[in-house]
């Protein structure tokens, strides 16, 4: 394979991820993915509140690719709400170094950001935006009022265990929050779970009963709907 990647144009304020192994996020760095496909993560400067810009890039049987496939944000702290991780973008096709472009298949999607979430400790939380292309059925439920869990995006958080409530940042005050994104949490504590856990069985016992929507929206969502509902009983009851 070829060489790591510094970053778009040999930006030197980007650098691999294996250059600072005290980093959180160096633990991530060369992870497999499926499909042939390896994690590469570049560090890039702090933002004004001290967060460090990271970017994901792929390197498989294609090569590199050439731009992010994730570009975010990670912050760390000493209390648990202070751990969190934000995707500003996901591409779910971004472009080789050689041409052409790496495409992202579901389970490699879902193994990339399960390395994220596993940064993510008791109480902390993972954002995601949904202003992409590749979000644009989260984003057309979320308008409908489906509960966020039975999204595309938010039923992904919930799978890897960044979804025991969420906050959904659909108005961007200003622009300073950045796109409109899922904001899904990480329990504290087993009390924690059960808790909203019930009161997420009830919410989705009521879109299931009463929802308006149809055709493909209604196929999307009502699947994942039950299929988080009935997870959640077997945990908990209900």
């Amino acid at each position: 394979m070829t060489a790591t990647p510094r970053g778009d144009g040999g930006d030197e304020r980007w650098q691999p991820a294996s250059e600072r192994p005290d980093h959180p996020l160096a633990a991530i760095d060369g992870a497999s993915l499926g499909g042939g496909l390896r994690l590469v993560v570049l560090l890039g400067p702090r933002s004004s509140v001290g967060s460090t810009y990271f970017r994901c890039m792929l390197d498989g049987p294609g090569g590199p690719t050439s731009a992010p496939v994730i570009f975010g944000l990670q912050n760390s702290g000493p209390f648990p709400g202070f751990n969190w991780i934000e995707v500003l973008d996901y591409s779910d096709a971004p472009p080789l170094a050689a041409g052409g472009a790496q495409p992202v298949a579901p389970e490699v999607e879902r193994a990339l950001f399960g390395q994220l979430a596993s940064l993510v400790p008791a109480g902390g939380h993972l954002m995601a935006e949904y202003d992409s292309r590749p979000r644009a059925s989260t984003a057309r439920a979320l308008a409908a009022d489906v509960p966020p869990v039975a999204t595309p995006l938010g039923a992904l958080l919930f799978d890897l265990g960044c979804g025991v409530a969420f906050r959904d940042w659909y108005i961007s005050e200003g622009g300073r929050e950045g796109p409109r994104k899922l904001q899904g949490f990480r329990a504290t504590n087993e009390e924690h779970a059960r808790t909203r856990g019930l009161q997420t069985i009830a919410v989705l016992d009521a879109f299931l009963e009463g929802a308006r929507i149809a055709g493909d929206l209604r196929a999307l969502t009502e699947p994942l709907a039950r299929r988080v509902r009935d997870e959640l009983r077997e945990r908990y009851g209900g």
